[in-house]
């Protein structure tokens, strides 16, 4: 789930303001009703714009980056869980309730569902997200006892063990961090297939610190899709954002300039 929202701040009379609170994060404990565009708009005293860091970095993407062009993209933002970012006609989806592009508890299992942040289970987070890759190799390094894996290595270290190492490992072939590698791109490709079968975007964009995987992890995803996906939208591109880190920042700043 997207935690940190993104902020603009406008020139008076230039948009419309939404309300700005931070209702209940998992992964951003204490924060609970937070009302941070208020705090915001205090301070500078200006009409100040909030977002969503994920809806925010969608938008930057489509003003600015890799979707540039692009009215109809869908963004997954890979961290410590899986945000996402949702446009649609060149609007960023926010729903009734906020909840529109919360594409990481989109459900992909639920035969033996993981928990997940949010309290459910079956959450593409917890398969895909960087804390559940971490939680799904510690499974299976008890599973590896007589401790071929490099990953041991790193879970026994004073640093421990992050899904960093798990991505690095497996481009040096590691065969444990391979498999576990594919079955977060299957997992993955899972969420892609969901969204590109619901709503049929243009384009879909990943974006986020588990990126660094490189390309190879990008094909896989890329060829898992294209398995899963109806004939239809198989071909429709899968692609890293080209914003990195900026992306939500880029957005926060769109959200107040004319589309």
């Amino acid at each position: 789930m997207s935690d940190i929202s993104a902020i603009g701040v406008a020139t008076p009379g230039t948009m419309d303001i939404p309300a700005g609170i931070i209702l209940d994060p998992p992964n951003l404990k204490p924060w609970r009703n937070v009302k941070v565009r208020d705090h915001v708009q205090k301070k500078f005293k200006l009409p100040t714009a909030f977002q969503n860091d994920a809806n925010a970095a969608a938008l930057g993407e489509v003003r600015f980056g890799a979707g540039k062009g692009v009215e109809n993209l869908v963004l997954f933002t890979l961290g410590t869980g899986i945000g996402g970012g949702v446009i649609i006609n060149g609007k960023i989806v926010v729903g009734a309730n906020g909840m529109g592009g919360e594409i990481g508890h989109t459900l992909i299992e639920k035969s033996r569902p993981r928990p997940c942040g949010c309290h459910k289970f079956g959450c593409l987070e917890a398969y895909a997200g960087a804390l559940g890759i971490v939680k799904r190799t510690h499974e299976a390094l008890a599973e590896d006892w007589q401790g071929h894996s490099a990953l041991h290595e790193y879970a026994e270290s004073d640093e421990g063990l992050e899904a960093k190492h798990v991505y690095e490992l497996a481009k040096a072939g590691d065969f444990l961090a391979k498999d576990l590698i594919a079955q977060t791109a299957h997992a993955l490709a899972m969420g892609i297939v969901n969204m590109l079968h619901t709503l049929d975007p243009d384009m879909i964009l990943l974006a986020g610190g588990m990126t660094k995987a490189g390309d190879t992890f990008l094909e896989q995803v890329r060829s898992m899709v294209e398995e899963l996906a109806l004939p239809q939208v198989r071909k429709t591109p899968v692609n890293y954002g080209k914003l990195g880190n900026k992306a939500g920042c880029i957005g926060a700043a769109a959200l107040v300039l004319p589309a």
